[in-house]
């Protein structure tokens, strides 16, 4: 299912914010204000740390496997490394 914020266009979203900050700063004293941002910037920090422990969470249960392109490039690398070790031999033996 979509998410309802995924509708809201970035800048939208950032000057919604913008403009309701602007508008509390009007309406509450210095002190209220402070309280007020503390407390939103704390919603913030607790929904910014669920959700990086979720996702630590979800990404240490999957397993990522290699692609059978990423085992071929490796396959390509090693014959490579091998070729030029075994021409790094025959000029020491030429020596």
């Amino acid at each position: 299912m979509k998410s309802v914020l995924a509708n809201v266009e970035p800048y939208t979203f950032t000057g919604s914010a913008i403009i309701i900050g602007l508008l509390l700063t009007q309406e509450f004293t210095i002190e209220d204000q402070a309280s007020i941002g503390n407390w939103l910037q704390l919603i913030g920090l607790t929904t910014q740390t669920y959700s990086s422990q979720s996702t630590l969470i979800e990404s240490e249960k999957k397993e990522e496997t290699p692609s059978k392109s990423d085992i071929d490039t490796l396959k390509k690398a090693i014959q490579k490394i091998q070729e030029q070790l075994e021409k790094i031999e025959n000029n020491q033996k030429e020596m």
